[in-house]
């Protein structure tokens, strides 16, 4: 085998393996009702280079109104039974090589109904054969899918199977009466129903059996259309008949009046036809006792209003559409609803019928142009609807769009040449093409769409021309221009370039700026410089004193100016002044003075220091920067510079003083020195103390004799001490020292271990106004043994509360947090369910909440934090339950602030969450030791109502909160619990990271739950109550799918991704009633404005909950 060959092989093995492609998606078969939309997907393995089309069995699919291609898949807008039946193909083909695949044949599984239906009467199989004793069969006779159901009726009287013992039999579209008398005469209708919706007979069947006692029915009265205002006729004759009466919705039979006329013979008229008059009217024949009824429905005629959407595709603000010259037009008219069915019909632009013949013909309601002329065709075209009721109509404009074209190629202002930079360039354009919207000019830049957003690049449209108008030019703008004129119908003219040279200036790039330089350090200035030559730069410092120079001197040794950059080995004080950068080159000189400070940033002199200070006494907080400038000192409190207690004042050295310090006083405060050369700040920690034992002037605390006069009795009276007296107090003070140093070294440690929950004590801290309370030690302590005294002495009660055996000067008032206080103490038999977001969620035993016996509780701990939203998080959880007070909302027991970590005590239920209950419905749940010891049978599988009824609770718990004016942020399965009774509580346990993890997604440094999430909540961090309207939706979903991950098939990037393209989806179960269907997809809707409120919800699920109570 030659080379040759082989490289021909290689070839054409390479050509085959390109050729190779197969379908990543193929149309399947699917059920849809007739009228709804359809939509068949198709896509290959390759990306590039296939076209695709579609076939109906065999034959090539063309693009209508009704049925578009949109990419590769195939739309069908409204699925009709007759023109979809059959099997659809994808055919891919490789646009360069024609060589094609097509996927296996997929079909429409229609559900449809005929518009009409006709009683007829199969056994006997003519009416002279009625005869008493014989067996009648009728049929009810309409065209529709395989599952219609029917219902018949004898007058207006609804038959029901075995109503006459073995006599009368409904099967399906059959109804047999057996052994038929006179007895069983009347007007005979069905009514025909299907998912596609429902259709009453208008032909019915009378039936009459001969019988010497009763009258015989000659001439049956029909149904009767009449218009509002007109004359109705039911005609009715009897054959033996004594007499005739009819009868309307009364006992009374109608007599005459102005309006109503009841003819000798039967007949019946009424005039001047209005709403009241609707309805059955029955004719009854009467010899002797017996007598025959017989049946009409009187209806008036009506015809609703054409509207934007009766259009196919539905019509624009505008009312016009256009289509390109030379191209065909369709537009189709749906009939509106209207009794009887109207008629559908078109006008051209000089106001005659369209026929269904020529150039411009109708085929079925569609208006159908071959080939749109803008001398013949274009103008205003008419649907039109009519019936008995008047006529309806609608205009819509067609504009056949003519071929753009360029007149003159853009043409620069000033003709030729470069244009400077930053000076303005413009270019011309005109053209020929039809006035906007039809037609649109737009202009390019090396072929790229300019953005008319940019301020710099202002389009100017005329009726033929259009300019541009570039504002100071910059180098980026060299490159062609192109204006592109589109048309609709037709692809885009462009036309040929015109190119734009710029000139660069002499400019610095960037301009140099004034700076402050630190004392003593290396630093660096920079001046750059170009233009369309190199520059040449160099620096200059400008003259102090103009005596003894006069414009510029030479720099000092210890500063070196290379090639524009200026450095500073070590500045000095000399270095400041104004300093000149000059650039030089053909362009000629441009220059730029700056100003070069020096200055020495702030350092703390005497550091602020932690305080332990004692109520009633003076305090003193100690800072005192240096710096050059001299730096200011400012106080804050709690970062709050107005937040400093009242009798505070800053003395003249920096540092904090007060007369007079108060236990609200205590917290963070900051010194903040600062000049032009920035900012340094430390912050202290003040803490004060409702009494003191021992010796309180050691080092750790202030001095109280400091700027406090010493009595001058003082040296009187210990000269006056005897020596025995003096030995004992110095033994005494000796004990007093080490027992105060080592009561110091405990009080340091616990300083150094309150940073680290400082966060979380600022957090629980606070009260309604706002305030925060700093934890008193000493108090805290005090307050633990008075609590174990109390509990030896009497049995304790959820209100005891305790106070601090301290000073009296100054107690703390009871805030809502402390309302809240739960004794950690109370809690035992501690079981770990999982982490979340603040830390360990537990299961607990608590004690004194039911007399007599512990009671389950939820436990969710703050481990110490600094982090804001975390701490806010948490707060806004004590929030969300300790308002609301409703059977469906967990309830928030308390809170355990006395040491670390803090403690949420929530209530719990003997089921537990919601999501495990679901679970173990199929068997699927964990065995997890998360409640009491007991036998927990599996549950059977929800019934529907018991669904209904658990969505309705979870709503009606939602809805009290949205009251509240609280938003969830989490509504799930796994955040509800549930009892042994099936209660439901909305709960947020958000076990997020370990037992749930594969239900949160981190996003943005966040956990959020995604699956169930509306887009704007994702994307836009926009909570609302709304946004737990569409998760109240996705947990009725988990309630019928058994607990199921929603979008289980996908990974959490992908449902973000289809998030994003607002392509995500949730359907509702098959086995939800259609009413509650209805609610989840509003509940489900892209603009929260479009979903309902929880008030709507629970109206709306009590309403459909009322026949499916358990």
């Amino acid at each position: 085998m030659t080379v040759l060959q082989l490289i021909l092989l290689a070839v054409a093995g390479l050509c085959a393996a390109q050729e190779h492609f197969f379908f990543k998606r193929a149309p399947a078969a699917q059920t849809v009702v007739a009228g709804q939309p359809a939509r068949l997907q198709c896509l290959a393995s390759r990306a590039q280079g296939l076209q695709y089309h579609w076939q109906l069995d065999g034959a090539r699919l063309r693009n209508s109104t009704r049925v578009q291609q949109v990419g590769p898949d195939l739309l069908i807008r409204r699925v009709d039974p007759m023109r979809d039946g059959g099997d659809f193909t994808c055919v891919a083909t490789n646009a360069s090589s024609g060589f094609s695949q097509t996927t296996g044949p997929a079909a429409l599984n229609i559900i449809w109904l005929g518009e009409t239906a006709q009683v007829h009467l199969r056994q006997p199989d003519a009416a002279a054969k009625l005869a008493p004793g014989a067996d009648v069969t009728l049929v009810c006779a309409v065209e529709g899918s395989d599952d219609v159901s029917y219902d018949w009726f004898r007058n207006a009287e609804r038959l029901q199977r075995g109503e006459r013992g073995d006599r009368l039999q409904l099967k399906g579209r059959r109804l047999h009466l057996r052994n038929a008398s006179a007895q069983d005469a009347g007007v005979y209708r069905c009514r025909a129903s299907n998912r596609a919706g429902t259709t009453n007979s208008s032909r019915n069947f009378a039936l009459a059996i001969p019988d010497d006692r009763f009258p015989l029915l000659v001439e049956a009265p029909g149904d009767a259309v009449v218009r509002r205002g007109g004359v109705a006729r039911l005609h009715c004759g009897f054959r033996g008949a004594d007499f005739t009466e009819w009868f309307g919705d009364g006992s009374e039979p109608l007599a005459n009046t102005s309006r109503i006329t009841v003819f000798a013979n039967g007949s019946l008229h009424i005039s001047d036809v209005g709403p009241e008059d609707e309805g059955l009217y029955t004719c009854v024949g009467a010899k002797g006792q017996e007598s025959q009824s017989y049946a009409a429905e009187l209806r008036i005629a009506y015809l609703e209003a054409l509207t934007t959407e009766s259009l196919e595709p539905a019509l624009g603000a505008s009312g016009a559409r256009v289509v390109a010259e030379r191209a065909p037009f369709e537009a189709t008219c749906l009939a509106p609803r209207g009794d009887p069915p109207p008629r559908v019909w078109w006008r051209d632009p000089r106001n005659r019928t369209v026929t269904d013949a020529g150039a411009v013909r109708v085929d079925d309601g569609r208006l159908l142009v071959e080939a749109a002329s803008a001398r013949d065709h274009a103008g205003a075209y008419t649907c039109v609807a009519d019936n008995l009721a008047g006529s309806r109509e609608i205009s819509l404009t067609l504009v056949v769009a003519t071929q753009p074209r360029i007149i003159n190629p853009p043409t620069q202002d000033p003709p030729s040449g470069a244009v400077y930079e930053e000076a303005k360039a413009v270019f011309h354009c005109e053209y020929e093409a039809m006035e906007p919207p039809i037609s649109t000019v737009e202009w390019l830049k090396d072929g790229i769409l300019i953005s008319e957003d940019r301020h710099r690049f202002k389009i100017q449209r005329g009726k033929s021309n259009s300019t541009l108008v570039i504002n100071a030019v910059t180098m980026s703008d060299e490159g062609v221009y192109a204006c592109q004129v589109n048309t609709i119908g037709f692809a885009p003219v462009v036309s040929e370039n015109a190119s734009l040279s710029v000139k660069e200036r002499l400019k610095f790039s960037p301009k140099p700026v004034s700076k402050k330089l630190e004392l003593g350090t290396p630093s660096t200035v920079y001046c750059r410089a170009q233009g369309s030559h190199p520059p040449t730069i160099k620096w200059f410092k400008s003259c102090q004193d103009t005596k003894q120079c006069k414009t510029s001197v030479d720099l000092p040794s210890h500063v070196q100016d290379i090639n524009g950059t200026l450095e500073f080995r070590n500045v000095t004080l000399e270095d400041r002044g104004n300093y000149t950068c000059m650039a030089t080159n053909k362009q000629g000189s441009i220059s730029a003075t700056i100003d070069i400070d020096v200055i020495v940033t702030p350092k703390f002199r005497v550091p602020p220091q932690n305080v332990t200070a004692y109520e009633g006494y003076p305090v003193i907080l100690h800072c005192a920067a240096e710096g050059l400038p001299q730096p200011t000192i400012k106080w804050d409190r709690n970062s709050n510079l107005s937040a400093l207690p009242s009798g505070f004042e800053v003395l003249s050295n920096g540092s904090l003083w007060s007369r007079e310090v108060h236990i609200s006083d205590g917290g963070k405060y900051g010194c903040t020195a600062g000049n032009s050369g920035g900012f340094k700040r430390e912050e202290v920690t003040l803490i004060v103390e409702s009494e003191f034992t021992g010796n309180m002037w050691g080092n750790e605390g202030y001095q109280p004799s400091e700027g406090i006069e010493q009595g001058e009795t003082m040296m009187t009276k210990t000269v006056g001490i005897t020596l025995g007296a003096a030995a004992a107090y110095m033994v005494l003070v000796v004990g007093l020292m080490a027992w105060c140093r080592h009561r110091r070294r405990k009080r340091k440690q616990a300083g150094l271990d309150a940073p680290a929950a400082e966060g979380t004590h600022a957090l629980l801290g606070k009260v309604e106004n706002g305030d925060v309370i700093m934890t008193d030690h000493h108090e805290t302590k005090e307050h633990h043994k008075h609590e174990k005294k109390e509990k030896k002495e009497r049995p304790r009660s959820d209100g005891d509360t305790t106070q601090s055996q301290g000073s009296n000067h100054s107690k703390k008032s009871k805030t809502g947090l402390d309302r809240l206080n739960f004794p950690r103490s109370d809690l035992h038999s501690f079981v770990l369910l999982g982490r979340g977001q603040f830390g360990e969620i537990q299961l607990a035993q608590a004690k004194g909440i039911k007399e007599g016996s512990d009671v389950v509780v939820l436990v969710k701990a703050l481990q110490p934090t600094r982090d804001d939203i975390i701490l806010q998080e948490f707060k806004r959880e004590i929030d969300l339950f300790t308002k609301p007070s409703h059977p469906n909302v967990a309830k928030l027991i308390g809170l355990c602030r006395d040491a670390e970590p803090n403690l949420m005590v929530l209530e719990y239920t003997d089921w537990g969450d919601l999501k495990q209950f679901l679970l173990a419905t199929r068997g699927g749940g964990k065995d997890k030791d998360a409640s009491p010891p007991s036998s927990r049978p599996r549950p059977p599988p929800l019934s529907v109502a018991q669904i209904m009824n658990m969505a309705l609770q979870v709503a009606q718990g939602m809805d009290h909160l949205a009251g509240l004016r609280l938003v969830h942020k989490d509504m799930a399965a796994r955040n509800c619990l549930i009892t042994s009774g099936l209660a439901v509580k909305v709960s947020l346990v958000a076990i997020s990271k370990d037992t749930y993890s594969k239900e949160y997604f981190l996003h943005h440094n966040q956990l959020i739950p995604l699956r169930w999430l509306p887009a704007e909540a994702v994307l836009e961090d926009d909570f609302s109550t709304k946004s737990d309207v569409y998760m109240w939706a996705v947990l009725v979903w988990e309630l019928f799918h058994q607990g199921e991950l929603p979008f289980v098939k996908m990974s959490d990037d992908a449902v973000l991704a289809a998030m994003k393209r607002h392509e995500l989806a949730l359907k509702p179960h098959k086995a939800a009633p259609e009413a509650l269907q209805s609610l989840l997809n509003s509940c489900w809707a892209e603009s929260p404005r479009d979903r309902p409120t929880f008030s709507q919800v629970t109206t709306s699920l009590t309403d459909i909950t009322g026949e499916n109570t358990i």
